[in-house]
């Protein structure tokens, strides 16, 4: 006889895994005296069944009954939008009783980060959308040609990208973070742009030079871009512990 009390009595919820997935997109100067800026944006797929069809939503999938979150939404990612060289952390758990019209449904959410030249391949329904706004008010987006709000997301998908967003943006400037969108090598525009573009607000680059130094070692290379004064090539700083 089992000592232990039987579970099966008991209602039980389903359990997803969600990804927020940022990368960064270099924009086209409008000057070649310019050296190109950074967005931010989000990886989202398109639902082809109900609920939700036709609506835009985070990549994600059910839990296995003998599978790990995290291998979980690797897999997803991998499946959805042919993503495999992806940064993650567990984010969230949305746990909301009527998030999902099919049942309770309680999603474990991952934020992730992708340097911008690991993220050009997705599969056919997968695509990149530029923030242009998010807030609590609502997200605004736009695709390679098309634009969206939070009304053409799926579930409560634009809150878990509000939630991901605020939670990059509070650990930008005590952890490295933000790396994980810059290739190895970097210049300090690149680095100050990628910070601009999380947290929507531009730095004189004297000050944001002095909150940045301890988190970058300078090398003795600089770059060879056409068009362009050489600069200073800079990698992240090893943190001893």
């Amino acid at each position: 006889m089992n000592k232990f009390e039987s579970i099966h009595g008991y209602e039980h919820p389903y359990v997803t895994t969600d990804a927020v997935v940022f990368s960064v997109q270099s924009s086209e100067p409008s000057s070649y005296r310019k050296l190109p800026e950074m967005k931010l944006r989000v990886l989202l797929y398109k639902r082809e069944e109900e609920p939700f069809r036709d609506k835009w939503c985070l990549p994600g999938g059910f839990l296995n009954i003998d599978e790990l979150p995290e291998i979980n939404i690797r897999r997803k990612l991998s499946e959805k939008s042919a993503v495999s060289n992806c940064w993650l952390e567990q984010l969230y758990t949305f746990c909301d009783v009527e998030r999902d019209p099919r049942d309770r449904v309680i999603s474990i959410a991952y934020l992730g980060l992708m340097k911008e030249e690991a993220a050009n391949t997705l599969n056919g329904n997968s695509r990149w959308f530029v923030i242009q706004d998010c807030t609590d008010a609502g997200i605004r987006m736009c695709g390679r040609d098309v634009e969206i709000t939070h009304k053409d997301i799926a579930f409560d998908h634009s809150r878990i990208i509000q939630t991901a967003l605020s939670r990059m943006q509070g650990k930008i400037w005590y952890t490295d973070i933000a790396f994980n969108l810059l290739p190895a090598e970097f210049t300090l525009t690149q680095i100050q742009n990628v910070y601009e573009a999380i947290l929507g607000m531009e730095y004189q680059p004297a000050n944001f030079r002095r909150k940045i130094v301890d988190m970058v070692q300078e090398t003795d290379r600089r770059t060879t871009d056409a068009g362009h004064r050489p600069a200073k090539i800079f990698i992240k700083k090893e943190i001893k512990t």
